[in-house]
């Protein structure tokens, strides 16, 4: 009881913020809230403590009593309501999290919405993004209770302040792991999100985020999504900035809506780029410059493989675009080329704004290729354009497309007036009245063509654009045409669809209002010290004219002739200083006899415009000093302008300099391919020269040493001949009755002898060799030359003899009687030998001829 009646209000604040008694500091907590709302201003001393050490609040929002905790939170939602943004930034970073992880579990309703409450402060006072930071990592938590606080908090942010002022990218990529989350109520909450983002977003978040999701959370999110079309969304609060901007006349709720129906989201905002440029095939280019067209189909199929991606990191493409431009222009396989179109179409999409760099590298290829009629060629050149014109803007192809209109193929004609249809349609912002009258005048060409469809594309096309600029407007350009095309324009007219809207107007912030808000300043100008001076009722006209009476307020307004007088003033003002302005107004004024004779009064200024009431004579005196600043303000605007012809000169010799230099680049890529074709063809030529001049080395080194081995055995044969000569000459005159070899039987056997030491290979070479010896020397006995060379060695290795006559010896007395058996013997030997040396010549000519 003793600490219950204690009186603690003697304490210092900060103590009693952290006193060990939740009592004491619920006390606190609410002192503190009166403080801050009692408070004098942002500087007020009650902030000072708690700014300067920010882990105080962190304590308070952590309180561990549930009461305490809630007065805690709501000290610190007053304490940034009113101590502005100097509170927010030196608060956020230390409060945030604690903020959100110990207050969104709270058991207490009045806890978490107070929560919540300060978090939207923190966003209202500075930027959105520090807060989101703060809780995206939160979403990861394991307490399933904190994640669906923390979902709920972010769905209230986003109601609130609208996508527009919170990014919700990092949001948007956060919510597949929420639908994939086991608890039930993350699941729900998530879905409640995602259902808020929609309302901003429209169909944007659906490229995104459904296709993560499984098909039973895309089915219900489909459902919820159609109850929210129609639906238009209003920023509830607004950041610091935007209150200030609104302060100073816009409207808070018509800057919203405007602002709404300006910007789109983007989907690819919320998809990652994916670097698809290391991915291309090392290999590419060189199967592009194949002559197979098989080749050059599987080089632009796998590139589509790696292109065909919803985002495409930026890179240099500049050599894959001119391959890819020069095969669709080029290539006479029909495949190749929709490939290759459609590779064009996956870069220009992932791309999208980067891809205008390239757009003259494939644009003319893609409109050239229009003479195609294939259905499956023309549709996807005709996609590969699109995506190609929604990197670019409509001025920057209207040129090429309009020059392609006058083509000499009616299938090109057609096609490009029909993609010239495609972009009207797509356009936001109505082309200016220049491209229209010359879209029409080309149009209008085309529908005297002789082919039908061209005139019906040329209808299409002027019906389009009436559908865009009007009826009316669109009058002068139909007006000389038969009834029958008129109709047909008229037709395409009333079912064409277009999404353009006038371009909007600069904003109303002129530089002559600010000029007259700065005169009553009192600024020491003596030209504007005459505003509001009040003239002579002798020179003041009857006020029954509609001119305000002497001495009435500048806003009133002029009379039609100084109307005309102030305009030339206004474009002044704008291009020089605001001090010289008015006195050349006033100069114009009054030097103007028609302005005179036609108001029937004397010159009277205009306040608002800075215009005084002097004489004719004070202004005659000044005008001399007056028109030499016109002069100089004319000399600068003439400066200016011949700056800018010598601008736009440069910039189209530099423009025309880069094409021809790219064009340079692909003619030597083209020589360098060629070349490369050309080298390995010789290569491939080179290695089969050397593979036969090596075979035919070896065949040479083959037949030389057979001829070597062929002149070593015409020796050997040679000796044996004339030993075999002498042994007979010897055995005829010793008349010895022994028994003597033959000479063919000794002949026989040394060619027996000398073959069978020659190799298998040699020997048939040597077979071949005689052969075509015998014919080319006439001989025609076969047995002969056979059974003298292989057959008699064969015989003799078989019988152990040899005779080409079988018979093994001869007998010596049969010489000795002249036995008529010996004597044809010895005939027949004579025969063989005869033939033998002749067959020798014969080898030696032929060898002599080698």
């Amino acid at each position: 009881m003793a600490d219950q009646e204690e009186d603690y209000s003697s304490l210092p604040l900060q103590d009693r913020a952290t006193h060990k008694i939740w009592k004491v500091r619920l006390a606190a907590y609410e002192e503190m809230t009166k403080q801050f709302t009692t408070s004098a201003s942002e500087n007020d001393p009650c902030f000072r403590l708690f700014l300067n050490d920010p882990t105080l609040f962190k304590k308070i929002v952590t309180d561990s009593n549930v009461a305490a905790q809630e007065a805690g939170i709501a000290s610190l939602v007053a304490c940034l309501q009113y101590g502005g943004p100097n509170a927010c930034q030196r608060l956020r970073g230390t409060v945030i999290t604690p903020l959100a992880e110990k207050g969104m579990v709270s058991m207490r309703a009045g806890t978490r919405q107070k929560t919540i409450d300060a978090l939207l402060y923190f966003i209202e006072l500075d930027t959105p993004d520090p807060v989101v930071e703060e809780l995206i990592p939160i979403l990861s938590n394991k307490l399933p209770k904190l994640v669906a606080g923390t979902i709920i908090a972010l769905r209230e942010i986003v109601k609130s302040f609208g996508t527009k002022t919170v990014g919700p990218k990092s949001i948007v990529k956060a919510l597949p792991k929420l639908f994939a989350h086991p608890d039930k109520n993350v699941r729900a909450e998530a879905t409640n999100l995602t259902v808020e983002l929609y309302r901003w977003m429209g169909d944007a978040l659906k490229t995104g985020l459904v296709p993560d999701l499984k098909p039973v959370q895309q089915k219900e999110l489909e459902e919820e999504f159609e109850k929210m079309k129609g639906s238009v969304p209003q920023q509830e609060r607004f950041l610091h900035s935007q209150q200030q901007a609104a302060a100073q006349g816009n409207s808070l709720g018509g800057g919203a809506v405007e602002q709404e129906d300006e910007d789109e989201i983007d989907p690819m905002d919320f998809i990652e780029a994916v670097d698809v440029f290391g991915k291309i095939p090392g290999d590419f280019y060189e199967r592009m410059g194949s002559v197979k067209w098989k080749d050059r189909k599987e080089a632009v199929d796998d590139l589509f493989k790696v292109v065909s991606v919803p985002k495409v990191a930026d890179a240099d493409f500049t050599e894959l675009t001119r391959v890819l431009a020069k095969c669709i222009a080029k290539d006479a396989n029909v495949a190749v080329v929709t490939v290759a179109a459609n590779c064009v179409e996956a870069l220009a999409k992932g791309l999208r704004a980067g891809f205008a760099k390239y757009k003259n590298t494939v644009f003319t290829s893609l409109l050239e290729r229009l003479k195609e009629k294939k259905q499956s060629v023309s549709e996807a050149l005709g996609a590969a354009l699109d995506a190609v014109f929604e990197s670019t803007t409509f001025s920057e192809t209207l040129e090429e497309v309009l020059e392609f209109m006058k083509h000499k193929n009616p299938q090109i004609k057609q096609e490009t007036t029909i993609f010239l249809v495609r972009c009207l349609r797509t356009v936001k912002i109505i082309p200016k009245q220049s491209e229209i009258k010359q879209m029409c005048e080309a149009s209008t060409a085309l529908l005297a063509d002789t082919a039908k469809p061209v005139r019906s594309a040329a209808a299409e096309a002027m019906g389009t654009i009436m559908k865009m600029i009007g009826e009316r407007a669109m009058t002068p350009y139909i007006d000389g045409l038969d009834d029958i095309r008129k109709n047909m324009i008229k037709e395409f007219f009333e079912t064409a669809t277009v999404k353009a809207k006038p371009e909007k107007a600069p904003p109303p912030t002129t530089v002559a209002p600010k000029a007259a808000a700065r005169v009553p300043s009192g600024a020491p100008r003596p030209r504007s010290s005459a505003v509001g001076v009040k003239r002579p009722t002798s020179t003041t006209p009857n006020t029954s004219s509609g001119r305000p009476a002497p001495g009435s307020e500048p806003q009133a307004p002029p009379a039609p002739a100084h109307s005309r007088l102030a305009q030339p003033g206004a474009r002044t003002s704008r291009v020089g200083t605001g001090s010289i302005s008015a006195p050349r107004k006033k100069d114009d004024h009054s030097s103007s006899p028609r302005a005179t004779s036609t108001s029937g009064t004397p010159p009277r200024s205009i306040s608002s415009r800075g215009l005084t009431g002097v004489s004719l004579s004070t202004s005659a005196s000044s005008s001399t000093s007056h028109s030499g600043l016109s002069a100089a303000e004319k000399a600068e605007l003439a400066e200016l302008r011949r700056a800018r012809e010598d601008w736009v000169t440069s910039t189209a010799a530099l423009k025309q300099q880069v094409d021809t230099l790219q064009a340079d680049n692909l003619k030597l890529s083209q020589t360098i391919a060629e070349l490369q074709v050309n080298n390995k063809q010789l290569i491939e030529d080179h290695t089969r020269d050397v593979l036969a001049v090596k075979a035919k080395e070896t065949q040479l080194a083959r037949a030389r040493t057979e001829a070597d081995d062929t002149r070593a055995q015409i020796g050997r044969l040679q000796r044996d001949l004339e030993i075999a000569k002498a042994a007979a000459a010897a055995a005829a005159a010793s008349g010895a009755s022994t028994t003597v070899p033959r000479a063919d039987e000794i002949v026989a056997r040394d060619l027996n002898d000398g073959i069978s030491n020659v190799s298998p290979a040699t020997r048939t070479k040597s077979e071949s060799i005689l052969a075509e010896e015998e014919k080319e020397n006439g001989f025609s006995a076969p047995s002969m030359s056979r059974s003298a060379g292989v057959h008699v060695s064969r015989s003799t290795s078989r019988a152990g003899s040899f005779s080409p006559i079988s018979t093994g010896t001869v007998d010596t007395s049969d010489i000795g009687s002249g036995n008529a058996g010996s004597v044809e013997s010895w005939r027949r030997a004579a025969e063989v030998t005869s033939q033998l040396k002749a067959r020798i010549e014969a080898m030696k000519a032929r060898q002599i001829r080698r």
